[in-house]
C-alpha cells in the first residue's frame, strides 16, 4: 500500500497501473501515518493534491470513491471530500505557471460529478463546494498584481466550476445564506457580501473583496439566478 502512494507522488503512472492491476482493492485504500501530509487520505486525494491528473483519471476509472473524506480520527485538522481536491487543483494550480493542470483538473471534477460526487457536501469546517471554489479563486482574483497572467483564466475556471456545480444541483440559496468564512467564525453571509446592497457593517469586507463581488454579481446576472 505504501508503495502505491510513493508511486503516485513520483508520478509513476505505469507503476501505479501495475499495483492496481495486481490488487484492485487498493484503489480505495487509505494512507498510513507516513508521510504525515497524506495520512488518512485516499490515492485519488493524493493524486489530485499534487496535480497528477492522469493518475487521478485512471483511479476514477478503476472505481475510486468520488465521495471519500478522511475519517476524523485520521486527520483532526481540515478534512474535505475528494471533490474539493479536484476544485482546488482546477483553480489553485493557476498560481504556478509551470504546474498548471487546471484544464485537466476541470475534466476530473466533471468526471467525479458524473460518477456521483456530492455537490452539496461540506468540509469539516463548514464550507460548501460553491464557497470553496470562490475562496480558492479569491486568492488569485483579489491579487491582480501578484498573479498577472492568471487573471483571465482564474475567472474562466471559476465560471466553469460554478456552472458544473449549479447545473448538477449545488444549492446556491444555501450558499448565499451561510457564512462566507470557515467555522468557527463564518462571519457575514455570502448573500450580504456578494449579492445584497452594501450595508455599513460590511463596508470593510466589501472593499476588500470588491473585484470578486463585481465578478460574482455579473456571473449570477448572466445566468438569470435570483436570490
Amino acid at each position: 500500500m505504501k508503495k502505491l502512494f510513493t508511486m503516485i507522488r513520483q508520478g509513476n503512472f505505469e507503476e501505479v497501473q501495475a499495483i492496481i492491476n495486481k490488487n484492485p482493492s487498493l484503489v480505495n485504500c487509505v494512507a498510513g501515518s507516513t508521510p504525515k501530509k497524506d495520512h488518512g487520505q485516499s490515492p485519488l486525494q493524493v493524486a489530485l493534491k499534487i496535480g497528477q491528473t492522469e493518475i487521478a483519471d485512471y483511479l476514477i476509472d478503476c472505481g475510486a470513491d468520488v465521495n471519500f473524506m478522511e475519517a476524523e480520527d485520521d486527520d483532526p485538522g481540515l478534512r474535505a471530500p475528494v471533490l474539493f481536491d479536484g476544485i482546488t487543483a482546477t483553480i489553485v494550480s493557476l498560481c504556478y505557471e509551470k504546474f498548471d493542470v487546471s484544464d485537466e483538473a476541470l475534466l476530473i471534477v466533471k468526471k467525479m460529478i458524473a460518477k456521483g460526487a456530492d455537490v452539496n457536501s461540506f468540509t469539516s469546517n463548514g464550507l460548501g463546494t460553491i464557497n470553496w471554489a470562490i475562496l480558492k479563486a479569491e486568492q488569485i482574483i483579489q491579487h491582480p498584481n501578484l498573479y498577472i497572467r492568471s487573471q483571465d483564466k482564474a475567472r474562466e475556471k471559476l465560471v466553469s466550476v460554478l456552472d458544473l456545480l449549479i447545473n448538477n444541483g449545488a444549492d446556491y440559496i444555501s450558499w448565499a445564506n451561510r457564512g462566507y468564512y470557515p467555522e468557527p467564525c463564518p462571519g457575514p453571509t455570502s448573500r450580504s457580501l456578494f449579492i445584497d446592497p452594501i450595508l455599513p457593517e460590511n463596508e470593510f469586507e466589501l472593499s476588500r473583496i470588491a473585484i470578486l463581488r463585481d465578478f460574482l454579481q455579473e456571473y449570477f446576472k448572466s445566468r438569470n439566478i435570483s436570490f
